[in-house]
């Protein structure tokens, strides 16, 4: 309604509010109080135009206060004036009130402008859904997914998702932080990290999502992982590396053996000394010496190969004893006594064996490298449950070699740190160990003091019933 119709209204009602009183003060001589049709006019104009309704009360007012000082009115002029001083009352009232209820209207406005602009402007994707139906999506999601800015009212929401997240997440809560995969219009496959919670929407219950684009920080992690397992299979080639010649030591021994096995079976054949038996019983030797190089080499070839990280339960005292068994040929050179102490209660972890045996190899080589000027060289590795309820699955290597000082204990698995000489190891083999323990969910921690030895304890958590029922 314009201005000037309501100014029209107004006017026209205090018209006939004067109107009015003329006709039953002059005209019909009766005593009815005419002044309470004045207050229509007098509210309407404080309601349109907020204080600017005092105009209109002292108008009308004065309009009264003449009447009766005119002598047309035969009333007293006290009566008159009692009654008219309460307009400038209720203009002012309905003004004030008019007053707030405006400011309450621009207030409500400029907080929804800015809550649109925040959704509007948000670097994530933002929307509402009820049932399964998207009631609303900003503009950033719409970009997002490729698709136009009002493609998402009432679509389904569960068509977003990729169909290996939509079982998952349509059975979480709603109240739930999640990573998953979005289906673009085009049809790529965009990451999302996301947070639900259950809001209002429209006077009724809805679930508020807001998603942010991850996908570039899912793929440098990816870079980072494959550039991990790089470092770690380079590490562990510099580690076989160090051992070739104890290896090829241990290789030695078996095929010396083959062949003076092989030797001894032809002379005996060629000669025809010798029973069947004893000839049976040097090609059984000769088997066995096989199999002893073929572990070896199976050894090797495991720990060389590059493979992706398969995660699965394991018992990790077969992955000690292996390690153990892989090395014991050098501790044997190195004087080492290895005393094994496997608790057979020990339960199953989850983990990837390869990378695992990567961790005993290192501390095990560096517990024989540190006691190589000990008088004493005694290697004590350990199994363990301890009673904790989130690691309970412990190994100890303890050595009694030269140990560490308390300036060395914070740098031991720092990259490239070593207290190796010059030109032996790499100083990454303690920090990629630390790497994959904690890839695992577990911890390590050494302990020890100069000259008296050290102590590296891992701790790593049980096999979960879900982990142990999808192994089965």
């Amino acid at each position: 309604m314009s201005n000037a119709l309501k100014l029209a209204i107004v006017l026209a009602l205090a018209a006939a509010s004067a109107a009015g009183a003329y006709l039953f003060r002059i005209v019909l001589g009766t005593d009815v109080v005419y002044t309470h049709f004045m207050y229509l006019p007098i509210a309407l104009a404080s309601m349109w135009w907020g204080f600017w309704g005092l105009a209109a009360a002292g108008g009308l007012a004065a309009l009264v206060v003449c009447f009766n000082l005119s002598g047309l009115a035969p009333g007293h002029l006290v009566s008159d004036v009692s009654r008219v001083a309460f307009f400038p009352l209720v203009a002012f009232f309905i003004g004030l009130l008019r007053r707030r209820l405006t400011e309450g209207q621009a207030e409500l406005r400029r907080s929804e402008q800015n809550y649109r602009l925040l959704i509007e402007t948000s670097l994530s994707g933002t929307l509402v859904y009820r049932g399964d139906r998207i009631l609303f999506a900003n503009e950033r999601l719409c970009r997002l997914l490729a698709c136009p800015a009002d493609g998402l009212a009432g679509a389904e929401v569960w068509g977003l998702f990729h169909e290996h997240d939509r079982q998952r997440l349509r059975a979480e809560p709603q109240e739930q932080s999640f990573e998953c995969r979005l289906l673009r219009a085009d049809g790529a496959v965009l990451w999302v990290e996301g947070a639900s919670v259950p809001t209002t929407y429209q006077g009724g219950p809805a679930v508020l999502v807001n998603l942010y684009d991850i996908s570039r920080r899912k793929e440098l992690t990816d870079l980072a992982r494959r550039q991990e397992e790089q470092l770690e299979h380079s590490t562990r080639l510099a580690e076989l590396g160090e051992m070739a010649a104890a290896v090829s030591h241990e290789l030695n021994q078996p095929l010396t053996g083959i062949r003076n096995y092989a030797r001894n079976s032809f002379y005996m054949i060629d000669k025809q000394v010798g029973s069947v038996e004893e000839v049976k019983e040097n090609l059984r030797l000769i088997s066995e010496q096989v199999d002893r190089a073929a572990r070896i080499i199976n050894q090797m070839r495991e720990l060389t190969r590059r493979s992706d990280r398969l995660f699965m339960l394991l018992d990790l005292n077969s992955v000690i004893r292996e390690s153990v068994d892989f090395l014991l040929p050098q501790m044997k050179l190195s004087e080492v006594e290895v005393t094994l102490s496997l608790s057979a209660a020990l339960p199953p972890i989850r983990g990837d064996r390869i990378r695992l045996a990567q961790v005993f190899l290192n501390l095990l080589t560096n517990a024989r490298q540190a006691m190589e000027e000990a008088g004493v060289r005694e290697l004590a590795v350990r199994s363990y449950r301890a009673a904790r309820a989130d690691l309970p699955v412990v190994v100890q290597i303890a050595d009694t070699g030269k140990g560490f000082t308390a300036e060395e204990a914070p740098k031991l698995f720092v990259p490239f740190f070593t207290t190796k000489a010059s030109g032996h190891g790499t100083g990454l083999g303690l920090s990629i160990s630390r790497s994959i323990v904690q890839d695992h969910g577990g911890t390590i921690e050494a302990t020890g003091a100069a000259g008296r030895g050290a102590t590296f304890t891992l701790r790593f958590p049980v096999a979960s019933e879900e982990e142990k029922a999808g192994e089965s």
